[in-house]
């Protein structure tokens, strides 16, 4: 059997295996012999005995181990982290959502929805006025003591997600279902994603490239992310590395470091744009004196001090929406299949 094969039968055992069990996670996406795997490190618990006896419209475990029992499915959810946003629109059940955070601004009718938020800043205060019943999550805003405090006080349930490989996505698509009642169709979206994933991975192999993602530019300070993440997990299963995996979370790196290190392929979240120097300017707009002539992928190539970077020499740069491969939703497909482009086909794909 070849390979190919291999992973197809395998792809074809693991969604069967979904079907027969609800709240179970799928073995790691299947890969070609050689390829890189990721390992999920989550897998939804729920109470069987609770359930079959219907004390429970909801119960479950979440990801930060949180127990959450619920007479009923939730009509009124707030939802802060965009991932579960997107998933939660994914399985249809948009509807039960009622409030979001600044950076939940997908599908187009989320942006329809009030925010739950104070100028992009968590506020207890103003959240409670959207009368949640639950409020959905993410490890970071899970931190914050204050706002779990005030909601716990105000009788409101808190389910955390945190994300932080390809693989336990999965997890949170599958208690998004459990959550609104959704079971169903978190199941069908799931399978979908492990036949989307399997037949992407029967076609990477393995590299010592590295690639450097930049999230910020220069003039503003550039930032990039560590490993432990969605968008590290994408690379190790396209048989890349991130530049910077050997560090965590969000980070501000310098020239110096970007240089030294020389990334093979870079990333930039920031469109390109040459502006002509002998246009004619508008005289109804407000002269910008921080207004540059180049910015993304342009402005990166002009860098004098970049020279001697292999993806400058090599002209590897490329534009990339940071919402396709830094947040754990259903888009992620469309992520990875925007890094095959680059990284496979070594051209700028199209959005």
């Amino acid at each position: 059997m070849t390979n190919r094969s291999k992973a197809l039968a395998l792809a074809l055992a693991l969604l069967l295996s979904f079907s027969l069990a609800a709240c179970a996670l799928p073995s790691p996406v299947p890969v070609e012999d050689g390829s890189p795997t990721v390992a999920s490190d989550f897998t939804p618990e729920s109470s069987a005995a609770e359930q079959s006896s219907g004390a429970y419209a909801v119960d479950f475990t979440d990801m930060a181990g949180n127990v959450i029992q619920m007479s009923a499915f939730p009509e009124r959810v707030v939802v802060l982290d965009p991932g579960d946003c997107e998933i939660l629109f994914s399985i249809g059940a948009g509807a039960t959502v009622v409030g979001r955070s600044l950076t939940c601004d997908y599908p187009a009718e989320v942006n329809l929805l009030p925010y739950a938020t104070a100028n992009g800043k968590n506020d207890p205060d103003v959240l409670l006025l959207r009368d949640p019943q639950v409020v959905v999550m993410g490890s970071e805003d899970a931190a914050d003591t204050a706002l779990v405090d005030a909601l716990k006080g105000a009788g409101v349930a808190i389910v955390v997600t945190n994300v932080t490989d390809v693989n336990n996505m999965y997890g949170a698509i599958t208690l998004m279902g459990s959550l609104t009642n959704h079971v169903t169709e978190a199941n069908a979206l799931v399978s979908q994603l492990i036949t989307s994933l399997a037949a992407i991975q029967a076609k990477v192999s393995t590299h010592a490239d590295t690639v450097y993602l930049e999230l910020s530019p220069l003039n503003e300070g550039m930032t990039t992310l560590g490993g432990g993440n969605v968008f590290s997990s994408i690379l190790t299963l396209l048989g890349f590395h991130n530049e910077f995996e050997d560090q965590s979370g969000l980070i501000s790196v310098t020239q110096d470091q970007v240089v030294g290190r020389s990334p093979d392929v870079i990333l930039t979240t920031e469109k390109e744009t040459v502006v002509d120097p002998n246009a004619t300017p508008d005289p109804a707009a407000t002269p910008d004196p921080n207004a540059t002539t180049l910015s993304g992928k342009a402005e990166i190539l002009a860098r004098s001090e970049w020279a001697s970077v292999d993806a400058v020499k090599n002209s590897r740069v490329f534009y990339i929406d940071p919402a396709l491969i830094t947040r754990a939703s259903p888009r992620i497909i469309d992520g990875i299949n925007a890094l095959y482009t680059i990284l496979y086909e070594g051209t700028q794909p199209q959005f």
